[in-house]
């Protein structure tokens, strides 16, 4: 009876220790997901940062190069332009060097200055999946664009536009109706320098944005919603530029940044159809 009691006791023992090792191993699983999703986190959080960087230091750039055209026909205001000049680019190199300072941003040696924060995060397996290489994750369901019909709305009413620089806007129209996006997106730009504070500024790069995505450069594309989002948070065209910037991010495989964008979409945007097709790509990303 005492030895049956001693092997009961054992096995108890043994079944406690057992159990105590799963849950312990359990728990490391469940910390390792909770880490790699931080570090993601943390990853996009930066990414964006240098984004919105690159975005100022083009226009920083764009404001540089015409005040030197204006300092070159000045006369004698040349040297309050010089002046000005002098302290942008000053703000340009200040601006340069908080995005080499930010985490991730300085490029590996041998890469092209040009792919700062551009590197997709690395890919982190699993616990328990099995070695070799990885499957790539099925595409999400095609979500159809819905630039074409405001752009016919567009259209109809820049017609009777009296806005500045609605010439040029007309033509960025015909051509991005015309399928010719390059110069869609020449035309809308223009439009943007030459009349920064025009209300058509705002569809003006909504749409540039959209010729960007349609013949593939999804990095410019995406650097353009974002930048629509930043100064119209509240804008027409805000929620269909972060459902259109998170369709670029799966484009790039980008999946991470892509979540991010749709979960701000949600919530800034709620009861929209942006968000309920942003609702769908989710569950759609989340299967992979």
């Amino acid at each position: 009876m005492r030895k049956t009691n001693w092997l009961i006791g054992a096995a108890a023992a043994l079944a406690a220790a057992f159990a105590l090792a799963g849950c312990a191993e359990q728990g490391d699983v469940q910390q390792l997901n909770q880490n790699e999703f931080t570090l993601r986190g943390m990853i996009a959080s930066d990414r964006q940062e240098i984004n919105a960087l690159k975005q100022q230091i083009q226009r920083q750039n764009d404001q540089i190069e015409e005040l030197k055209h204006g300092a070159a026909g000045a006369g004698g205001d040349a040297s309050s332009m010089n002046d000005r000049v002098a302290s942008l680019e000053a703000e340009v190199k200040a601006l340069q060097a908080g995005m080499a300072a930010t985490p991730g941003a300085i490029p590996p040696p041998g890469a092209p200055e040009d792919s700062v924060g551009e590197a997709p995060a690395p890919a982190i397996p699993s616990p328990g999946a099995p070695s070799g290489a990885p499957v790539p994750p099925a595409a999400p369901v095609a979500i159809a664009p819905t630039w074409p019909n405001e752009l016919d709305q567009e259209i109809a009413d820049a017609r009777t536009s009296s806005e500045p620089g609605v010439k040029i806007y007309r033509e960025g129209l015909d051509a991005m109706k015309a399928g010719k996006y390059p110069l869609a997106v020449a035309r809308f730009t223009k439009l943007q320098h030459a009349y920064p504070k025009s209300a058509l500024s705002e569809p003006a790069e909504y749409f540039a944005a959209n010729a960007l995505f349609e013949t593939g450069s999804y990095d410019q594309a995406i650097l353009q919603f974002n930048d629509l989002v930043m100064r119209f948070p509240k804008g027409k065209y805000a929620s269909a530029a972060l459902l259109r910037e998170a369709q670029a991010f799966v484009k790039l495989n980008d999946r991470i940044d892509a979540r991010l964008t749709l979960q701000k979409l949600v919530a800034d945007h709620a009861g929209t159809p942006e968000a309920d097709a942003a609702n769908t790509m989710m569950k759609d990303l989340a299967s992979d």
